[in-house]
């Protein structure tokens, strides 16, 4: 986990934080069959597996994504795993959501530390039938600010491989 962070955070670096989103942004589902999941993204956003992990990036946003296969592991478990994992003080409470294709999540957000910098953290814990999910969305505090419903956007399309919007 302590790799996933460290490239995930050298790709925030990377990407900077000073382009804006239009008002009529053009989007990208982006599919994985080795995850067996889907979501969607800002056009031009680049996405790239990393061994056991998704990583997007695009104007100053990281989403990270990573499949668990464990069904011991209840949604709560694997969320609260990583909350610990990224430092993650919340504002408000976690919530349960019910995401795309019937996935059941816990969603919150917060200030966390990856790398030893404070970042705003929009965090998921999904479950699908045998296939957990943790994702996390991040950025400095000021794209965090600027970009935070994009962000709740992007982490919240999060849905089965296939799925398609009725």
């Amino acid at each position: 986990m302590k790799k996933l962070c460290r490239i995930a955070f050298s790709l925030l670096l990377l990407a900077g934080c000073t382009a804006s989103y239009a008002t009529a942004q053009a989007w990208d589902t982006y599919a994985s069959e080795e995850f067996d999941i889907q979501f969607d993204v800002p056009s031009g956003w680049i996405t790239e597996v990393d061994g056991d992990i998704l990583i997007s990036t695009g104007d100053g946003i990281v989403l990270v994504v990573a499949a668990v296969k464990d069904e011991s592991i209840s949604t709560q478990d694997l969320f609260k795993l990583q909350v610990e994992s990224l430092d993650l003080e919340a504002e408000g409470e976690y919530e349960e959501i019910e995401l795309l294709g019937g996935m059941l999540g816990i969603i919150g957000s917060g200030a966390g530390v990856i790398e030893g910098e404070v970042v705003g953290i929009i965090l998921l814990a999904a479950t699908l039938d045998e296939n957990n999910y943790v994702a996390y969305i991040y950025a400095l505090p000021e794209a965090f600010d600027e970009h935070q419903d994009t962000m709740v956007d992007i982490i919240t399309s999060l849905a089965p491989l296939g799925w398609e919007v009725e």
